[in-house]
């Protein structure tokens, strides 16, 4: 059953990999973080330190993400890198939106907020699903 993670692993850490330098450079100050940062209600300070559990349970998601995305590349096969963003909008527009959408209005977050998440997403999305047809998922 978990074999297709030792077949594929590379592509696997390399899709993480690309998600963690995306987000990494959405949610910095050169980019939208200091916007989500205000948005999001966080200061500089609650960002440093503190338990470094956090960290490694967005690690894990992040994995755990790579790993399905790398399931939806087998099922659908892209045949091109269009394909593969096809991919990655797809499961964007039907698993992330509709959860950020609707979560967002009842727990009253900003549409601003929601906008800089979800176009984050997407961006780390089509960046892991590039990375997963580049190495050949």
């Amino acid at each position: 059953m978990l074999n297709f993670i030792f077949d594929h692993w590379v592509g696997i850490l390399l899709a993480s990999l690309a998600a963690i330098i995306v987000a990494g450079i959405w949610y910095s100050p050169i980019a939208f973080g200091k916007a989500w940062q205000k948005e999001a209600k966080i200061k500089d300070k609650d960002l440093r330190g503190g338990s470094p559990i956090k960290y490694l349970v967005a690690l894990l998601m992040i994995l755990l993400t790579a790993v399905v995305l790398e399931r939806f590349m087998v099922i659908t096969n892209p045949q091109s890198m269009y394909e593969a963003a096809k991919v990655a909008a797809w499961i964007w527009l039907g698993f992330v939106v509709t959860y950020v959408v609707a979560g967002g209005l009842f727990e009253k977050v900003s549409i601003k907020l929601m906008l800089i998440d979800l176009s984050g997403q997407f961006f780390i999305l089509a960046a892991m699903c590039a990375t997963l047809y580049a190495v050949g998922f």
